[in-house]
């Protein structure tokens, strides 16, 4: 093997590899195999990479398989392509964050996401869902008027039949 061939070899075969595994497409079938580490890992690296335009559904999968809480709150902040806030996969992917943040009682966190999610997500089709984490948030931050007025915005939105039952719940616990 030659020099050149080996350099070749060397900076060029990787970033073939690297693109081709990149793809949402390969990303998406390994997510569905169940090789969520591998998936997190990938995203990761495409995440990070010098592109200035990145799939916002390679974002969802990175949020949807990164299991360090603490390292998928240190990205999620960093994480600002100028397409993301375009596309419904980043909303996605910021509500799956909210959830976890609920999950994990960081409500600072809840209302922090729910707030912009109220200011900029509103084409989402998880907007409805994404203001009960915000308004459970307020509420448990003792923020109870705020939360109403969150809690009517939703009634206002036409929310879906389970929204509306989850709502009675909080207001019959809230009494």
């Amino acid at each position: 093997m030659t020099f050149t061939h080996s350099l070749f070899c060397i900076l060029v075969v990787p970033s073939i590899l690297w693109s081709d595994s990149s793809s949402f497409s390969t990303l998406y079938s390994e997510f569905k195999k169940g090789n969520y580490s591998l998936v997190s890992k990938q995203s990761l690296q495409y995440l990070n990479g010098r592109e200035s335009e990145k799939d916002p559904r390679i974002f969802f999968l990175y949020v949807s398989t990164e299991e360090n809480w603490s390292k998928l709150k240190s990205n999620l902040s960093k994480e600002n392509s100028p397409n993301f806030r375009l596309s419904p996969h980043y909303w996605n992917a910021v509500y799956l964050f909210m959830e976890r943040a609920l999950v994990f009682g960081e409500s600072d966190l809840l209302i922090e996401w729910g707030k912009d999610f109220q200011k900029n997500g509103k084409q989402s089709p998880k907007y409805n869902d994404a203001l009960l984490l915000y308004g459970l948030g307020l509420m448990d931050l003792k923020n109870e008027s705020e939360a109403k007025k969150v809690f009517s915005e939703i009634e206002s939105n036409s929310p879906s039949k389970h929204i509306l039952v989850q709502l009675e719940e909080i207001k019959t616990v809230g009494k």
